[in-house]
């Protein structure tokens, strides 16, 4: 309950000394202090709540997948998956059979045949990233080629920088491969088993997936599974002379 006191009343009694209050009003110092304490409070509960929100976003985002950004595309959180770009099918993962199929009847229609016309034995094509500039190394029929640059090359990389040529031969490779709409960065002949292997790129630090051409393969080739100390190795027959490999990310 509060007693509303008149002015005049209030004046008689600070007059008289304020009889029924303290004597010193609060100590500065420490009242300053205890603000300053209640304040960190307060922030840190504001920092740790802004953290956890901002975890509870990446973790959502990862667990939901790719999320459609209108004006950007399709945009994929760094530890989710993408699911034109990793397979979650299984131990090993594999791609959907559908997507399997429709890969390897565009890279055959595509990719393969520049391939072969080029006489590329080796195509890698790593993007500019993080500072780092785009690395290409390319060995064809007229020779073996790499870009030059300090980020791109050993001092004991022997093959020269590219000439007008293989600048024209590594062009067509990449417009091959786009029209294929498989998003390839790296081709080699031999190098990985038989016949001529594309490697698909993909974010996994788990997982390398490829498909390989092998001419003369038998129609009712049967799937080929090898454990590995880093984990299990899968080649599944496609059709006709494809196959997919999945194995681990060394």
């Amino acid at each position: 309950m509060s007693v509303q006191l008149h002015d005049d009343d209030v004046v008689a009694r600070l007059r008289a000394g304020a009889p029924g209050l303290p004597a010193a009003g609060p100590d500065a110092r420490l009242t300053l202090a205890a603000a300053r304490r209640a304040l960190r409070r307060s922030r840190g509960r504001r920092a740790l709540g802004g953290v956890a929100a901002v975890l509870a976003a990446v973790l959502g985002l990862a667990a939901i997948g790719p999320v459609e950004l209108p004006g950007i595309g399709t945009f994929t959180m760094p530890f989710g998956y993408d699911e034109n770009a990793l397979p979650n099918q299984g131990n090993p993962p594999l791609y959907p059979r559908e997507r399997m199929l429709r890969d390897v009847a565009s890279l055959e229609s595509r990719a393969l045949p520049a391939t072969q016309e080029l006489g590329v034995l080796l195509y890698i094509e790593e993007p500019a990233a993080w500072g780092r500039p785009a690395c290409r190394v390319f060995t064809w029929s007229q020779g073996a080629y790499r870009d030059r640059d300090r980020e791109c090359v050993n001092p004991d990389d022997p093959e020269p920088p590219f000439d007008p040529a293989s600048e024209a031969a590594f062009a067509r490779m990449i417009d091959a491969i786009d029209q294929s709409h498989v998003d390839i960065f790296r081709i080699e002949k031999g190098g990985w088993g038989p016949g001529t292997s594309f490697h698909l790129r993909d974010d996994s630090w788990r997982w390398n997936w490829y498909y390989s051409y092998v001419p003369g393969t038998p129609p009712d080739a049967p799937a080929q599974r090898t454990e590995t100390k880093l984990g299990p190795r899968l080649q599944v027959h496609v059709t006709g002379d494809w196959w997919f490999t999945v194995e681990p990310d060394d």
